[in-house]
């Protein structure tokens, strides 16, 4: 399961590591050195810009951190890459720390997303990859699958129909890699409630009830 929580984007302002205070403080020392600013003013933190100083890098209190460019008030703004705690990244362009439009997340464990982001979660259309081969095309809120959606097998099959809180339950259709198909009502990506289930021979079918899986009593039968 998707966690939601894991795609907060943290809004707290980042801490200044100690190389790079070190390094802006050597950089105005030898600044005021070639210049002669002693004899006339300091320099203004003005005079110099982020990529000049080298502030490419933010760190937060939550452990998170982000690579990319940003302004001077410290938000996102441009392309980067923002890291969370456990190792999964977020590759966006951002604007005044926000994600814009589509954007990938690469996970620790070997999942992809492609897609939207609103208002900094993973919510919209985008496509899923999974670390085994599967893949899911459709909707997401707060990094959950939801609404209409297929979600296809590495080794053969696909279902196509409703997800709910991140759970094939609903009407679908799901094919096997058998060839055998199946219409009607899933529960947690199992036939589950009324449904049809026709066999890859095309002349067997079972339509009736099912429960977890199993065929429980006939509506019809046609062999």
């Amino acid at each position: 399961m998707i966690s939601a929580n894991r795609f907060e984007i943290t809004t707290r302002r980042p801490t200044m590591t100690k190389p790079s205070y070190l390094r802006w403080l050597l950089l105005c020392v030898a600044v005021c050195v070639l210049s002669g600013c002693a004899k006339r003013r300091a320099p203004n933190i003005d005079d110099f810009t982020w990529n000049t100083i080298g502030w490419e890098r933010l760190y937060y209190w939550d452990g998170s951190r982000y690579q990319g460019s940003f302004d001077r008030t410290f938000d996102r703004d441009g392309p980067g890459t923002y890291i969370y705690p456990n190792g999964d990244r977020l590759v966006a362009i951002f604007r005044d720390g926000m994600v814009v439009g589509r954007a990938t997340v690469l996970y620790a464990d070997g999942k992809k997303y492609v897609g939207e982001f609103r208002k900094n979660r993973l919510t919209g259309k985008g496509t899923l990859f999974y670390a085994n081969g599967d893949r899911f095309d459709g909707y997401f809120i707060n990094a959950r699958r939801v609404g209409r959606g297929i979600y296809t097998y590495a080794g053969g099959g696909q279902y196509n129909g409703e997800f709910n809180n991140d759970r094939m339950t609903g009407p679908g259709v799901l094919v096997y890699a058998t060839g055998d198909r199946y219409q009607g009502d899933f529960v947690d990506g199992k036939p589950n409630g009324l449904g049809r289930m026709t066999f890859a021979n095309g002349r067997t079918t079972l339509e009736g009830h099912w429960e977890d899986g199993e065929f429980a009593w006939p509506m019809r039968l046609r062999f």
